[in-house]
């Protein structure tokens, strides 16, 4: 079974997420908010927004961030690595995802995207 999460927000040529089975893949969430179109200032705030985001696809799905296996990470600037890396720790404290992590630019104000791979499987 495929199953194709539509981009909510306009027209876009990709989907928010593709099901196959067990294995749920995310597009790329930046760290703005979805209510108020508002970037944080910080890559603090904005790793923090960018998580939720990608959380709450997630659970549509009925999916949680310990089901992620491999994350890929994009961050505009080398000097924000620490401060991703100490938000994003707190969220895998245990058996942290396989992940790559890339210093590139962003459209707009992003700080950083993170894009993920879930797999509905017990951990251990």
């Amino acid at each position: 079974m495929i199953k194709y999460i539509p981009f909510s927000g306009g027209e876009r040529p990709f989907s928010t997420a593709v099901r196959a089975g067990d294995t749920l893949y995310v597009s790329g969430q930046v760290g703005i908010n979805r209510d108020s179109g508002q970037f944080p200032a910080t890559v603090a705030g904005q790793t923090e927004q960018a998580i939720a985001n990608l959380k709450a696809i997630l659970e549509q799905e009925q999916f949680s961030l310990a089901d992620i296996v491999k994350m890929t990470v994009i961050v505009t600037d080398k000097a924000n690595i620490q401060a991703f890396n100490d938000s994003y720790r707190q969220h895998f404290p245990l058996n942290p995802p396989a992940r790559t992590l890339l210093v590139a630019g962003l459209a707009g104000e992003a700080l950083v995207e993170l894009d993920a791979i879930a797999v509905k499987m017990g951990r251990k």
